[in-house]
């Protein structure tokens, strides 16, 4: 009687050991900042965020902690430190290209591209639920899907949005960029995912540091134009993408990207490995997930910012290795690939600092 674990749950539940220590680690550092009850907070900001969002913020802040004085700081002024935490994003661009001008150590590092797909959700449902699919208990089905490759390659699903729509995260003129999310109620019509290839370092001209940036703004350009300009995204129907021709209409599943869509050919807006790829990987997928590769289900690209392209190399102490008392932290210095893993490297860093400090006083 009672459950039982899987093989498949048995393989992952170091992972969920792994992921709930976290959790209790980052539970305790915030009880400790809740008791915390004087002395002074240095928050860095923007004059249009300082502006229309800090005054509400600060006044519950003042009223939950009376004791404890906050300093603005514009980011026109400069800070003299010891130590700075770099804790940027994983499109930080303009970060990367200060360090890299400064001579910080930066490194290539292997990332993902590729397209939005989407199918009906109704699809997905009936797919992972059989026959209790549509009971109001179960809600909107996700999926997780990966396959490997002969050639050593591989493809995968990535934030994967039940109920949810395409939405458009272009953060640069002349560059059209997917991604994806979910209202609270998952309700909506289609579900849809990143399907996404490995980009190596290998794969990459040069020896520049910053190579996967320009490869990444090369696509989000290439679809740009793809969408005809305004920020339309190209889209191709799946049988379309298998069959390396161009879409000339839809079918039923209807895209959600906001901006429109123009049919065409997404593949040409990607690096031909990483189109290749995702062409041998759909049929092997749909052996996961039956309708994976409906003919009419819709590919919307590019979608390039899953990951950073670049890390800034740091040492076993946790600090950059060209550069003391710089410490790359998270997604955008390369250290993590998700929500979880960049708040346990947040933990990670923090303990690092802190033992550094205390290294010190007791030399």
């Amino acid at each position: 009687g009672g459950v039982k674990l899987t093989s498949e749950g048995r393989a992952l539940l170091p992972q969920f050991r792994e992921l709930a220590a976290a959790e209790r680690l980052l539970r305790d550092r915030v009880d400790d900042l809740k008791n915390l009850d004087a002395g002074e907070i240095r928050v860095l900001v923007f004059y249009s965020i300082s502006l229309h969002w800090i005054p509400e913020i600060l006044e519950r802040f003042h009223r939950d902690y009376p004791n404890i004085r906050v300093r603005l700081i514009s980011c026109d002024e400069t800070i003299p430190a010891q130590d700075v935490v770099l804790a940027c994003g994983h499109s930080a661009r303009d970060v990367f290209e200060l360090l890299s001008c400064r001579g910080v150590a930066l490194e290539r590092k292997t990332f993902a591209m590729g397209a939005r797909i989407e199918h009906l959700q109704a699809d997905v449902d009936r797919a992972q639920y059989g026959p209790y699919a549509g009971h109001p208990a179960l809600g909107a089905a996700p999926y997780k899907l990966a396959c490997h490759l002969p050639d050593g390659r591989g493809a995968f699903s990535f934030c994967m949005c039940p109920g949810g729509y395409v939405v458009a995260a272009a953060s640069e003129p002349g560059g059209v960029v997917t991604n994806g999310m979910s209202l609270s109620r998952r309700d909506g019509t289609n579900a849809n995912a990143a399907l996404l290839a490995n980009v190596f370092p290998t794969d990459l001209p040069g020896s520049d540091p910053l190579e996967g940036v320009r490869l990444q703004r090369q696509c989000e350009q290439g679809a740009f134009a793809a969408g005809g300009g305004d920020f339309a995204a190209p889209a191709q129907l799946v049988r379309d993408f298998l069959d390396d021709v161009p879409s000339t209409a839809g079918g039923d599943v209807v895209p959600t990207y906001p901006r429109g869509v123009t049919w065409g050919d997404v593949g040409a807006c990607l690096p031909d490995y990483v189109a290749q790829t995702m062409r041998a990987a759909i049929p092997l997928m749909e052996r996961q997930l039956h309708g994976f590769s409906r003919a009419d289900a819709v590919l919307t690209g590019a979608e390039t910012r899953s990951s950073s392209p670049v890390r800034v190399t740091r040492g076993a102490d946790g600090q950059s290795v060209s550069t003391r008392g710089l410490w790359p932290c998270g997604e955008g210095a390369g250290y993590a690939g998700g929500i979880m893993s960049a708040a346990a490297d947040g933990i990670r860093q923090a303990d690092a600092l802190v033992k550094r400090y205390n290294d010190d006083t007791q030399a």
